[in-house]
């Protein structure tokens, strides 16, 4: 069904050497637009966060990934559990950024790592929609998801902590794109496999399986996917994470709590504005746009062609077992939205979980952009093309909207700092005094996070 293959060209319909330069051209723009789809994604993550925030270092990323890799090594602690899971990924570019700059320079390293990781994610999503998705338009907006999607900065932006939600994003579009070829396979495969020893939801796609089981091309996408997802589960079990010492939440906490941080969270970065204008209005003010939203996501799915059909269910479903999974696994007092006053909803704040699913959310819109194109050009009645072509205008207008809208945040988990390298200047007359000690450096998002540093390392900064 998703592996539909283009009629055989005949070599008696061109003329002898007729075929080399638009051959040559197509091979150049299948490498040059990915590449500049990557770099410009890149750069847009990139300029959305302020000095502040690349050059301050997040939780995990200094007290556990790079402590770890001090204690453990690289080798050692790159299949060292954390939290009852494997963070692979995350390791390999805390390695990185240890290795190829200073100290001083760690955090800014690790922002651009992460960032271009994301930019990496999107140009993969161009790339791997062009058998799924008909509409460029839509290609690229895809590609724009990760490092546009409003809630971004806010935490799991530029950080290794919450590098594993963009390699999760990744993982359906692998599973259902068109593989044609052993090569194609084996780098995806490769790709889902590293995306698996980062993010144990990766399983939630295990069904996607199922489509073109066949296909042997295919086989080394389900084998990466299944060997990543089944390391992570045979690791929870074997290092289990600390249980919550707080009841679950209820059912109608976590459902309430989708359409308030989720999918209101696709449209604004502003938690707290959400909040006030429920405490002001009442629930209408998010209950009414999500079935407005619900609607048109039920007419994208009955007009859209199967492959457009999997791609938005996947979507949807993503949202759905990022947001529920992390709900129900952290379980937590400011998530029981079901029972909030209006003193609670003014001061309903972000969560990471939000920014997550909210990629899928924004990802299900633009999918409808395409179902909507895709009508325009294949429907016979001009009324009907009309509105196919109006509807799938206004969508994409609605979603570049909303990235430009919140591209520019005022509030950031890290936008205060403590800034990194300051840190780890005035530590080195510290150090100075005993050079085989240990310097305590700052980190956010709280002084519980302060991560140790051995000042051999600081004083070969201090020395260059």
């Amino acid at each position: 069904m998703l592996e539909t293959r283009p009629p055989a060209r005949d070599p008696a319909d061109t003329a002898p050497g007729a075929a080399v330069v638009p051959d040559r051209r197509q091979r150049l723009l299948a490498v040059a637009v990915p590449v500049l789809v990557w770099i410009v994604v890149s750069a847009a993550g990139w300029f959305r966060l302020t000095p502040q925030v690349r050059n301050t270092v997040w939780a995990e990323d200094g007290k556990v990934f790079l402590e770890e890799q001090f204690d453990l090594g690289v080798v050692g602690a790159l299949f060292h559990d954390y939290a009852g899971y494997l963070h692979v990924v995350p390791r390999i570019v805390v390695a990185i950024a240890s290795h190829v700059a200073p100290i001083d320079r760690f955090a800014v390293t690790v922002s651009i790592l992460c960032v271009l990781l994301t930019g990496a994610v999107g140009a993969a999503v161009y790339v791997l929609t062009a058998g799924v998705v008909r509409s460029v338009v839509a290609r690229v907006l895809l590609a724009f998801v990760p490092a546009l999607v409003p809630l971004g900065p806010m935490e799991i932006q530029a950080n290794v902590a919450n590098l594993h939600w963009f390699l999760m994003f990744l993982v359906p579009f692998a599973l259902l794109t068109p593989v044609r070829g052993w090569t194609k396979g084996i780098l995806l495969g490769v790709a889902t496999l590293l995306a698996g020893l980062t993010e144990i939801q990766v399983v939630a796609f295990f069904p996607l399986f199922l489509l073109g089981l066949r296909n042997r091309h295919r086989w080394p996408v389900i084998a990466g996917t299944f060997l990543g997802g089944a390391a992570q589960v045979v690791t929870t079990l074997l290092h289990p994470r600390a249980p919550s010492s707080v009841p679950h939440d209820s059912i109608a906490d976590m459902v309430l709590g989708y359409v308030v941080q989720p999918v209101a969270g696709s449209v604004t970065w502003s938690m707290p504005t959400v909040g006030r204008l429920i405490a002001e209005h009442g629930l209408a003010v998010v209950l009414v746009p999500f079935a407005v939203a619900l609607v048109v996501v039920l007419v994208g799915f009955w007009f859209g062609v199967a492959r457009q059909r999997w791609l938005l269910a996947s979507m949807l479903w993503g949202s759905a077992a990022v947001w529920f999974g992390a709900v129900w696994f952290n379980p937590n007092e400011m998530l029981a939205f079901a029972h909030f006053d209006d003193g609670k909803w003014v001061g309903m704040w972000t969560f990471r979980y939000t920014a997550a699913a909210s990629m899928y959310i924004v990802a299900a819109f633009v999918v409808v952009v395409d179902v909507a194109l895709l009508r325009a050009r294949t429907t016979t009645s001009r009324r009907a093309r009309t509105v196919a072509v109006v509807a799938g205008a206004v969508l994409a207008l609605a979603v570049v909207t909303t990235f430009v809208a919140n591209y520019q945040m005022d509030k950031a988990n890290r936008q205060g700092g403590p800034f990194w390298d300051q840190q780890v200047d005035s530590s080195e007359s510290t150090c100075s005094r005993e050079p085989t000690g240990n310097a305590t450096v700052q980190i956010a998002p709280g002084p519980q996070w302060a991560t140790t540093v051995p000042c051999l390392l600081i004083d070969r900064n201090a020395s260059r």
